[in-house]
Protein backbone atom coordinates (compact mmCIF):
# COMPACT_ATOMS: atom_id res chain seq x y z
CA UNK A 1 0.00 0.00 0.00
CA UNK A 2 2.93 2.67 0.44
CA UNK A 3 3.09 2.60 4.04
CA UNK A 4 6.78 2.12 4.27
CA UNK A 5 7.38 4.74 1.55
CA UNK A 6 5.25 7.55 2.98
CA UNK A 7 7.34 6.96 6.07
CA UNK A 8 10.51 7.16 4.69
CA UNK A 9 9.77 10.18 3.01
CA UNK A 10 8.00 11.82 6.19
CA UNK A 11 11.47 10.92 8.09
CA UNK A 12 14.30 11.55 5.45
CA UNK A 13 15.60 14.98 6.69
CA UNK A 14 14.34 14.10 10.49
CA UNK A 15 16.55 12.37 13.74
CA UNK A 16 15.17 8.93 13.16
CA UNK A 17 15.42 5.35 14.53
CA UNK A 18 14.18 2.94 12.09
CA UNK A 19 13.24 -0.38 12.81
CA UNK A 20 11.58 -3.17 10.25
CA UNK A 21 10.55 -6.32 12.12
CA UNK A 22 10.98 -9.59 10.23
CA UNK A 23 9.25 -12.65 10.44
CA UNK A 24 11.76 -14.37 12.58
CA UNK A 25 12.43 -15.09 16.17
CA UNK A 26 12.95 -12.94 18.56
CA UNK A 27 17.05 -12.81 18.99
CA UNK A 28 17.12 -11.89 15.43
CA UNK A 29 14.81 -9.18 15.65
CA UNK A 30 16.24 -7.98 19.03
CA UNK A 31 19.39 -7.87 17.06
CA UNK A 32 17.91 -6.14 14.42
CA UNK A 33 16.38 -3.21 16.85
CA UNK A 34 20.11 -3.19 18.70
CA UNK A 35 21.96 -2.47 15.25
CA UNK A 36 19.23 0.10 14.75
CA UNK A 37 19.82 1.86 17.94
CA UNK A 38 23.60 1.93 18.84
CA UNK A 39 26.52 2.50 16.49
CA UNK A 40 29.00 0.26 17.82
CA UNK A 41 27.41 -3.09 17.19
CA UNK A 42 26.22 -3.81 20.80
CA UNK A 43 23.32 -6.02 21.37
CA UNK A 44 20.85 -5.31 24.05
CA UNK A 45 20.06 -8.02 26.44
CA UNK A 46 16.50 -7.75 25.91
CA UNK A 47 13.52 -5.53 24.57
CA UNK A 48 12.29 -4.02 27.64
CA UNK A 49 16.47 -2.50 27.84
CA UNK A 50 16.30 -1.43 24.12
CA UNK A 51 13.34 0.46 23.92
CA UNK A 52 14.23 2.22 27.56
CA UNK A 53 17.56 3.42 25.54
CA UNK A 54 15.59 4.91 22.51
CA UNK A 55 13.35 7.14 25.09
CA UNK A 56 16.14 7.77 26.75
CA UNK A 57 18.11 9.23 23.59
CA UNK A 58 15.30 11.59 23.13
CA UNK A 59 15.32 13.12 26.25
CA UNK A 60 16.71 16.34 25.00
CA UNK A 61 16.15 15.99 21.62
CA UNK A 62 13.17 15.11 18.86
CA UNK A 63 13.40 11.98 17.57
CA UNK A 64 11.12 9.49 15.82
CA UNK A 65 11.33 6.13 16.04
CA UNK A 66 9.16 3.41 13.60
CA UNK A 67 8.59 -0.13 14.14
CA UNK A 68 7.59 -1.01 10.80
CA UNK A 69 6.01 -4.52 10.07
CA UNK A 70 4.62 -4.05 14.66
CA UNK A 71 2.77 -7.60 14.18
CA UNK A 72 6.00 -9.55 13.10
CA UNK A 73 7.47 -8.25 16.46
CA UNK A 74 4.73 -9.09 18.68
CA UNK A 75 4.62 -12.05 16.87
CA UNK A 76 8.16 -13.19 18.44
CA UNK A 77 7.92 -11.07 21.90
CA UNK A 78 4.42 -11.85 22.82
CA UNK A 79 4.67 -9.19 25.72
CA UNK A 80 5.96 -6.52 23.60
CA UNK A 81 2.69 -4.79 23.45
CA UNK A 82 3.05 -4.59 26.97
CA UNK A 83 6.38 -3.68 28.06
CA UNK A 84 5.82 -0.73 25.35
CA UNK A 85 2.91 0.67 27.56
CA UNK A 86 4.67 0.73 30.95
CA UNK A 87 7.94 2.66 28.97
CA UNK A 88 5.50 5.16 27.30
CA UNK A 89 3.67 5.78 30.87
CA UNK A 90 6.66 6.06 32.94
CA UNK A 91 8.48 8.07 30.18
CA UNK A 92 6.35 9.84 28.10
CA UNK A 93 6.84 13.44 30.39
CA UNK A 94 10.43 13.14 30.16
CA UNK A 95 11.24 12.34 26.91
CA UNK A 96 10.72 14.13 23.13
CA UNK A 97 10.12 10.63 21.16
CA UNK A 98 8.22 10.63 18.76
CA UNK A 99 6.87 6.98 17.69
CA UNK A 100 5.56 5.34 14.76
CA UNK A 101 4.06 1.75 15.14
CA UNK A 102 3.17 0.47 11.38
CA UNK A 103 1.78 -2.90 10.31
CA UNK A 104 0.49 -4.53 6.98
CA UNK A 105 -1.94 -6.70 8.80
CA UNK A 106 -4.98 -4.34 8.94
CA UNK A 107 -6.86 -6.96 11.56
CA UNK A 108 -3.68 -7.34 14.06
CA UNK A 109 -3.41 -3.27 14.21
CA UNK A 110 -7.17 -2.64 14.78
CA UNK A 111 -7.50 -5.51 17.37
CA UNK A 112 -4.08 -6.06 18.69
CA UNK A 113 -2.78 -2.37 18.85
CA UNK A 114 -5.89 0.02 18.72
CA UNK A 115 -8.72 -1.84 20.12
CA UNK A 116 -9.87 -1.74 23.64
CA UNK A 117 -8.40 -4.57 25.23
CA UNK A 118 -5.06 -3.72 23.74
CA UNK A 119 -2.18 -2.70 26.39
CA UNK A 120 -1.16 0.13 24.04
CA UNK A 121 -5.04 1.62 23.48
CA UNK A 122 -5.38 4.80 24.90
CA UNK A 123 -1.88 5.65 24.12
CA UNK A 124 -2.23 6.72 20.19
CA UNK A 125 -2.27 10.58 19.41
CA UNK A 126 -3.66 9.48 15.73
CA UNK A 127 -3.81 6.73 13.46
CA UNK A 128 -3.64 6.14 9.75
CA UNK A 129 -5.51 3.50 7.42
CA UNK A 130 -3.33 4.06 4.29
CA UNK A 131 -5.63 3.73 1.40
CA UNK A 132 -5.28 2.96 -2.41
CA UNK A 133 -4.96 5.84 -5.06
CA UNK A 134 -8.29 6.39 -6.78
CA UNK A 135 -8.44 6.10 -10.72
CA UNK A 136 -7.55 9.83 -11.24
CA UNK A 137 -4.51 9.63 -8.95
CA UNK A 138 -3.68 5.86 -10.35
CA UNK A 139 -3.44 7.31 -14.19
CA UNK A 140 0.06 8.37 -13.43
CA UNK A 141 0.98 5.20 -13.32
CA UNK A 142 -0.20 3.79 -16.62
CA UNK A 143 0.96 7.44 -19.10
CA UNK A 144 1.45 5.22 -22.12
CA UNK A 145 -1.72 3.82 -21.83
CA UNK A 146 -5.14 4.75 -23.10
CA UNK A 147 -7.92 6.05 -20.95
CA UNK A 148 -9.33 2.38 -21.58
CA UNK A 149 -6.65 0.15 -20.46
CA UNK A 150 -5.45 2.52 -17.91
CA UNK A 151 -9.17 2.20 -16.18
CA UNK A 152 -8.86 -1.39 -16.91
CA UNK A 153 -5.10 -1.86 -15.21
CA UNK A 154 -6.92 0.28 -12.29
CA UNK A 155 -9.59 -2.72 -12.09
CA UNK A 156 -7.22 -5.22 -11.83
CA UNK A 157 -4.37 -3.86 -9.49
CA UNK A 158 -7.50 -1.82 -6.86
CA UNK A 159 -5.01 1.01 -6.75
CA UNK A 160 -2.64 -0.47 -4.26
CA UNK A 161 0.48 1.42 -5.25
CA UNK A 162 2.75 -1.68 -4.88
CA UNK A 163 0.10 -3.47 -7.73
CA UNK A 164 0.16 -0.73 -9.94
CA UNK A 165 4.05 -0.71 -10.38
CA UNK A 166 3.99 -4.58 -11.44
CA UNK A 167 2.30 -2.74 -14.31
CA UNK A 168 4.91 -2.26 -17.62
CA UNK A 169 2.58 -0.06 -19.37
CA UNK A 170 5.08 -0.44 -22.28
CA UNK A 171 3.50 -3.75 -22.99
CA UNK A 172 0.24 -4.17 -23.55
CA UNK A 173 -2.48 -4.71 -20.94
CA UNK A 174 -3.46 -8.09 -22.00
CA UNK A 175 0.65 -9.22 -21.73
CA UNK A 176 0.57 -8.04 -18.22
CA UNK A 177 -2.71 -10.04 -17.14
CA UNK A 178 -1.15 -13.28 -19.00
CA UNK A 179 2.42 -12.67 -17.01
CA UNK A 180 1.15 -11.26 -13.63
CA UNK A 181 -1.96 -13.39 -13.06
CA UNK A 182 -2.41 -16.39 -15.92
CA UNK A 183 1.47 -17.61 -15.23
CA UNK A 184 2.45 -19.75 -12.22
CA UNK A 185 5.18 -17.47 -11.88
CA UNK A 186 3.56 -14.43 -12.31
CA UNK A 187 3.52 -11.69 -9.38
CA UNK A 188 -0.21 -12.21 -9.01
CA UNK A 189 -0.76 -15.41 -9.50
CA UNK A 190 -1.17 -16.26 -5.58
CA UNK A 191 -1.29 -13.06 -4.01
CA UNK A 192 -4.69 -12.79 -3.10
CA UNK A 193 -4.59 -16.37 -1.40
CA UNK A 194 -1.54 -15.42 0.10
CA UNK A 195 -2.98 -12.51 2.16
CA UNK A 196 -5.99 -14.23 3.30
CA UNK A 197 -3.70 -16.60 5.08
CA UNK A 198 -1.80 -13.91 6.48
CA UNK A 199 -5.50 -12.32 7.70
CA UNK A 200 -7.63 -15.36 8.47
CA UNK A 201 -7.43 -18.41 10.66
CA UNK A 202 -9.88 -20.65 8.03
CA UNK A 203 -8.54 -19.16 4.61
CA UNK A 204 -10.60 -22.51 3.25
CA UNK A 205 -13.67 -20.83 3.89
CA UNK A 206 -12.97 -17.10 3.04
CA UNK A 207 -11.68 -18.36 0.04
CA UNK A 208 -14.87 -20.41 -1.08
CA UNK A 209 -16.89 -17.17 0.28
CA UNK A 210 -15.14 -14.61 -1.75
CA UNK A 211 -15.39 -16.95 -4.90
CA UNK A 212 -19.30 -16.92 -4.19
CA UNK A 213 -19.75 -12.98 -3.72
CA UNK A 214 -17.02 -12.93 -6.92
CA UNK A 215 -19.46 -15.24 -8.59
CA UNK A 216 -22.67 -13.21 -8.62
CA UNK A 217 -23.96 -14.49 -4.95
CA UNK A 218 -24.70 -11.41 -3.03
CA UNK A 219 -27.02 -12.21 -0.48
CA UNK A 220 -26.45 -13.83 2.82
CA UNK A 221 -28.65 -16.94 1.87
CA UNK A 222 -27.39 -17.19 -1.26
CA UNK A 223 -23.48 -17.24 -0.09
CA UNK A 224 -24.34 -19.84 2.23
CA UNK A 225 -25.76 -22.14 -0.39
CA UNK A 226 -23.18 -21.39 -2.83
CA UNK A 227 -20.43 -22.59 0.15
CA UNK A 228 -22.56 -25.35 1.73
CA UNK A 229 -22.89 -24.27 4.95
CA UNK A 230 -26.75 -23.65 6.11
CA UNK A 231 -25.62 -21.94 9.22
CA UNK A 232 -25.95 -18.18 7.95
CA UNK A 233 -24.63 -17.11 11.24
CA UNK A 234 -21.38 -18.64 10.64
CA UNK A 235 -21.47 -17.62 7.38
CA UNK A 236 -22.09 -13.77 8.76
CA UNK A 237 -19.34 -14.10 11.17
CA UNK A 238 -16.79 -14.89 8.36
CA UNK A 239 -18.39 -11.94 6.10
CA UNK A 240 -17.44 -9.47 9.19
CA UNK A 241 -14.46 -10.44 8.80
CA UNK A 242 -14.16 -9.69 5.14
CA UNK A 243 -15.47 -6.62 6.02
CA UNK A 244 -13.27 -5.56 8.33
CA UNK A 245 -10.21 -6.06 6.71
CA UNK A 246 -11.55 -4.15 3.28
CA UNK A 247 -12.34 -6.73 1.15
CA UNK A 248 -16.03 -6.93 1.01
CA UNK A 249 -18.31 -4.68 1.81
CA UNK A 250 -22.01 -4.53 3.13
CA UNK A 251 -24.68 -2.56 1.64
CA UNK A 252 -28.47 -2.04 2.47
CA UNK A 253 -30.89 0.25 0.28
CA UNK A 254 -31.17 3.80 1.47
CA UNK A 255 -34.13 3.95 4.06
CA UNK A 256 -34.16 -0.06 4.83
CA UNK A 257 -34.06 -1.29 8.13
CA UNK A 258 -34.96 -5.02 6.65
CA UNK A 259 -31.11 -7.03 7.15
CA UNK A 260 -32.79 -9.20 4.05
CA UNK A 261 -32.66 -7.17 1.55
CA UNK A 262 -28.66 -6.26 2.26
CA UNK A 263 -26.35 -7.35 -0.62
CA UNK A 264 -22.43 -8.32 -0.11
CA UNK A 265 -19.76 -7.06 -2.78
CA UNK A 266 -15.95 -7.56 -2.77
CA UNK A 267 -14.93 -4.20 -2.84
CA UNK A 268 -11.36 -4.86 -3.66
CA UNK A 269 -11.19 -4.85 -7.84
CA UNK A 270 -8.25 -7.10 -7.43
CA UNK A 271 -9.79 -9.24 -5.55
CA UNK A 272 -12.80 -9.22 -7.16
CA UNK A 273 -10.90 -9.94 -10.85
CA UNK A 274 -8.89 -12.71 -9.35
CA UNK A 275 -12.10 -14.61 -8.22
CA UNK A 276 -13.66 -14.74 -10.40
CA UNK A 277 -11.46 -14.94 -13.32
CA UNK A 278 -8.22 -16.74 -12.08
CA UNK A 279 -9.05 -18.82 -9.13
CA UNK A 280 -11.60 -20.99 -11.64
CA UNK A 281 -8.48 -21.82 -14.02
CA UNK A 282 -6.34 -22.73 -11.85
CA UNK A 283 -6.24 -26.56 -13.17
CA UNK A 284 -6.08 -24.80 -17.37
CA UNK A 285 -3.22 -22.45 -15.98
CA UNK A 286 -0.86 -25.26 -14.52
CA UNK A 287 -1.68 -27.21 -17.44
CA UNK A 288 -1.42 -24.33 -20.11
CA UNK A 289 2.13 -24.81 -20.73
CA UNK A 290 2.93 -23.31 -24.64
CA UNK A 291 -1.46 -23.49 -25.20
CA UNK A 292 -2.71 -19.99 -25.55
CA UNK A 293 -5.00 -18.78 -23.23
CA UNK A 294 -8.28 -16.18 -24.30
CA UNK A 295 -8.77 -13.59 -22.11
CA UNK A 296 -11.32 -11.25 -24.31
Amino acid sequence: MGKTTLINEFIKDKDSIFFAASETNGKQNLCELSKAITKDGSIFPDFKTALEAVFKLAENQRIIFVIDEYPYLAGCSKGISSVLQHIIDREHQNSKLFIIICGSSVSFMENQVLGYKSPLFGRRTAQFRVKPFDFVGSREFFPNYNSRDAALAYGITGGIPLYMAKINDSLPLSENIKQGFFDTAGYFYEEPTNLIKQECREPAQYNSIISAIAGGASRLSEIATKIGNEKTSVVSGYLNTLIEIGIVKKETPFGEKNSRRTIYTVSDSMFRFWYRFVLSRFAHINGAVGQGLCLD
